[in-house]
């Protein structure tokens, strides 16, 4: 076949790319989210929302 002919690319992973990028994208944005909110858990736990805090 020549370019002329319609070949887009030469082997197949650079007609992949495209799709996997953005895979790859989300992926990342979801690792990160479970990441910081499993960090937020090891804080102590503060005052119900609503209720006024201790006082001494």
């Amino acid at each position: 076949m020549t370019p002329a002919e319609g070949v887009l690319a030469t082997h197949p992973v650079v007609t992949a790319i495209p799709f996997f990028v953005p895979t790859f994208i989300v992926v990342a944005v979801i690792a990160f989210l479970v990441w910081r909110d499993r960090r937020r858990d090891g804080d102590p736990p503060g005052p119900a929302p609503g209720e006024p805090p201790d006082a001494p």
